[in-house]
């Protein structure tokens, strides 16, 4: 993985778990049409929007923005 999936996957490990983080993360960067070892610095804003709704779902709005947001900040 790249160094910036693993940023995003440090982020949300501690509170979703690695397995999710992981997932969540390959997932979205598919529906991104890119992998998870060639995330550059132009796609984080898509990748973080992308990332939004599943956590949303998972923990509640206020939860998903913090955690976008760390990761737009990268």
């Amino acid at each position: 993985m790249s160094g910036y999936a693993e940023k995003i996957i440090g982020i949300l490990e501690p509170k979703i778990g690695a397995a999710m983080a992981k997932t969540a993360l390959k997932t979205q960067c598919k529906k991104c049409g890119i992998t998870p070892e060639n995330i550059s610095a132009g796609d984080l804003p898509n990748l973080a929007d992308s990332l939004y709704a599943p956590l949303k779902v998972f923990a509640g709005d206020a939860f998903a923005q913090g955690m976008v947001d760390q990761i737009r900040k990268i």
